[in-house]
């Protein structure tokens, strides 16, 4: 596999991972085939943080990015779009940067992009940009698409007939009418028990999200209808993933940033040229992003990044029961006052299992084949002591510590 010639990086804004289906077609693989990855994670999920991480391949206790007023913080003079237009690529950003951008004292665009177009604009608009920027590039580019959607209030644009679509949802999860969250820590503990009206409002908003996904999804098929009018998608990567996943009253929380899937769970599809279609159950996050592009686009980074290149699951060395894929992934969440200190975690999600250490002393230990909505914490039984030592040592492992 020889580098790529470009790249497409297309963001989504809080989808979470079991609304790709309604993007029916992304899911049926517009221009041939594409690897589909069932258990892809935001590291940190939180928009700011999670979009640094797609920018570095970095952790967030490493870039230093941890919650939504941070943005200023990240060093944007080593990142991704640098490495590229370093190496000759034209780059280009249409959508969300970082939020709170622009910062305090800072209007010029950040290092490393030739073309900087931020703003809140809808789906068709930053696609049409996008496509606008590649049909005019000559060398190689690097095609940042975020668009707003599907960001709680979810709009449905594009088409009117999107506004009133048919999307595969009928109830919220089980798990949103938690009567009783003893077993969970104090922020969980610390919530109100939601009622019936609640409810309705996050299926409306759901739903929602979903029907403004079709306009993201019309995106998608636009960008490869004109990589495919100018000959160059074949010599083309395109990464498709969100920020983070959202819950709507699952365990009682709305939003995201915590260890709950359906908060760190996202969708994950990448084209490459002469991909073999098929469907990755490996264990990958945010952090191997950049890696993957820089491998691809024959490009060595200048920083240090925690993830490693997803080549190999891609090309399909990595997927041998010989292969050295660690199929374990770091949850975080450094992210101060919100809703209170007692939040913050550092997690690991393993084949099978997620075990979670709160700063004050809180656990969760989750069984996600015998209880996939996380209903059940198992962390201080003694029968499961064993399972949750062993985690605990392979978390501190993947923190570095002793």
């Amino acid at each position: 596999m020889g580098p790529v010639r470009n790249v497409v990086l297309i963001v989504t804004d809080d989808q979470e991972a079991g609304s790709l289906g309604v993007m029916r077609k992304l899911v049926a693989r517009p221009g041939g085939d594409w690897v589909r990855f069932t258990g892809a994670y935001a590291n940190t999920s939180l928009c700011c943080p999670a979009r640094a991480t797609l920018l570095t391949g970095q952790f967030a206790h490493r870039h230093g990015v941890t919650g939504n007023r941070d943005g200023a913080d990240l060093d944007d003079s080593d990142t991704l779009p640098v490495w590229l237009n370093d190496a000759g690529y034209r780059t280009g950003l249409f959508g969300k940067y970082l939020n709170g951008w622009p910062f305090v004292g800072r209007t010029s665009p950040p290092p490393g992009w030739d073309v900087f177009k931020t703003g809140g604009a809808s789906a068709d608009v930053q696609f049409e940009r996008a496509i606008a920027f590649m049909e005019a590039s000559d060398e190689p580019f690097f095609a940042y698409v975020a668009p707003p959607e599907p960001h709680r209030p979810a709009t449905p644009r594009i088409r009117p007939e999107y506004a009133a679509a048919p999307v595969p949802i009928d109830k919220l999860r089980s798990n949103s009418v938690e009567a009783d969250v003893s077993d969970k820590p104090a922020w969980v503990r610390g919530l109100p028990r939601r009622d019936d009206s609640a409810a309705d409002a996050e299926l409306a908003e759901r739903i929602a999200a979903q029907r403004a996904l079709l306009g993201v999804d019309d995106g998608v098929q636009r960008i490869v209808d004109s990589l495919t009018a100018s000959g160059r998608l074949d010599d083309t990567l395109i990464v498709f993933v969100s920020d983070n996943g959202y819950s709507f009253g699952s365990h009682r929380h709305v939003g995201k940033n915590c260890v709950y899937e359906e908060s760190a769970a996202v969708p994950l599809m990448i084209r490459y040229p002469n991909a073999a279609q098929r469907i990755v159950h490996r264990l990958v996050s945010h952090v191997n992003i950049a890696p993957t592009i820089v491998e691809w686009a024959g490009v060595v980074p200048t920083d240090v990044v925690d993830g490693r290149s997803l080549v190999p699951l891609l090309d399909g060395s990595g997927l041998g029961p010989s292969s050295e894929w660690s199929n374990e992934v770091l949850l975080e969440k450094r992210e101060t006052g919100w809703p209170d200190t007692s939040s913050q975690f550092y997690a690991i999600r393993v084949i099978g299992w997620v075990y979670a250490e709160y700063d004050n002393g809180d656990r969760e230990l989750y069984d996600l084949e015998a209880d996939r909505l996380q209903r059940e914490n198992l962390a201080g039984r003694p029968e499961h002591a064993w399972r949750q030592a062993a985690l605990r040592a392979q978390l501190n492992a993947l923190r570095g510590l002793p």
